[in-house]
């Protein structure tokens, strides 16, 4: 198994997990799934789903479609920094997102 296999793989295992995740939050009104990182339920977790869903369904769209890039001719360490990148976005807007809701209570 190569590098770039490996990559592929956990960029649409992470994307589907958080379309699914997403999907759950925002259309299936799944409301203890809205949590901080540790678990802990926001204060008022209806005001802050579509936020989340829709986070969540952006971010696992784009890892779902990243592994076209390599396809593409994209050379591994770059497509490696750029989803790095995305996934720090990713984890940096909903831990805003939770302290938006804590400070707004």
């Amino acid at each position: 198994m190569t590098w770039t296999t490996i990559a592929i793989t956990v960029a649409i295992v992470l994307g589907a997990g958080g379309i699914i995740r997403g999907w759950q939050m925002g259309y299936r009104n799944r409301l203890d799934l809205i949590s901080d990182w540790d678990h802990r339920p926001l204060p008022n977790p209806s005001l802050h789903a579509r936020a989340f869903a829709r986070v969540y369904l952006a971010m696992g769209g784009i890892l779902v479609a990243m592994p076209a890039l390599l396809f593409l001719g994209l050379h591994i360490y770059i497509w490696c920094a750029i989803t790095a990148v995305l996934v720090w976005y990713w984890f940096y807007a909903i831990d805003s997102i939770t302290e938006k809701a804590r400070a707004t209570k």
